[in-house]
């Protein structure tokens, strides 16, 4: 999980796996061994026809495993879900390469993270690639294009869920947006899939930002609704400034 600590800490940070570039507000950083399941950390969205961007999709899903043990994520799955208008409602679906089985094991206080193809590996860690390579306007219902208005969940095998992927029972455990919560219209018309979007912490523009899970965040939740916030205080999230991508913290427990 995320929160701001200060550069000059980078030696009590590095125990917790974690460095930095640029200042930060002072905070203890978070217990790691106190969350009851695994949970999305950090989002970064951007969209690929912003000048800032290169033109390419610098997009990634980060995982953090705050509980006391080892966890095998052979046990869970990333989903992907894109909206495709403000209002229109939908159960979560993940049809066959809208899903990715994850493997292997995860450290408690270690983070996994999920990268487009397209985003830098210079810039920040990752430990798989997902998703579309295409550097054109690819059909946006396709991994890993997040553009403030695609959904995330993290899924975990459970034999009373609801969602069969690849013969095995999940149930969602955390999301990053939700179809089941509608958006709003940012910017110029809803005719262009980029201008709608989930309000974050207040923020009505969150399709070039990126997003860091709050401290404070124990437990993964399904309620996109309450986890979103209406305000900078109430939300389970912090962003980074517009257009401001922070890729300094990718992979590391803290930030």
């Amino acid at each position: 999980m995320k929160t701001y600590i200060p550069a000059i800490l980078f030696a009590i940070a590095t125990s917790f796996g974690c460095s930095s570039e640029i200042e930060f507000t002072p905070v203890a950083p978070p217990s790691a061994t106190g969350n009851s399941d695994l949970l999305l950390s950090e989002i970064s969205t951007a969209i690929n026809t912003d000048a800032t961007t290169g033109a390419t999709r610098p997009h990634y899903v980060e995982i953090y495993n705050g509980t006391a043990a080892n966890a095998d994520l052979s046990n869970y799955a990333i989903g992907y879900f894109a909206t495709l208008d403000a209002t229109t409602l939908a159960n979560w679906a993940f049809p066959d390469g809208n899903f990715l089985l994850l493997s292997g094991s995860l450290e408690k206080a270690k983070c996994y993270v999920i990268s487009s193809p397209q985003a830098d590996a210079t810039i920040g860690k990752r430990d798989i690639t997902w998703g579309t390579t295409s550097t054109a306007n690819a059909n946006a219902s396709v991994p890993l294009q997040l553009s403030g208005n695609s959904a995330i969940a993290l899924l975990k095998k459970d034999a009373t869920g609801t969602i069969t992927l690849s013969g095995n029972t999940y149930k969602i455990i955390d999301v990053f947006g939700s179809p089941q919560v509608a958006r709003v219209t940012s910017t110029g018309t809803s005719s262009a899939r980029n201008n709608f979007i989930w309000t974050v912490a207040g923020e009505t523009d969150t399709r070039n930002r990126t997003f860091f899970r709050k401290t404070t965040v124990t437990s993964p939740t399904t309620d996109w609704a309450r986890a979103k916030g209406t305000t900078p205080q109430d939300s389970e999230w912090q962003l980074s400034a517009d257009r401001a991508w922070d890729y300094t913290n990718i992979g590391l427990a803290t930030k």
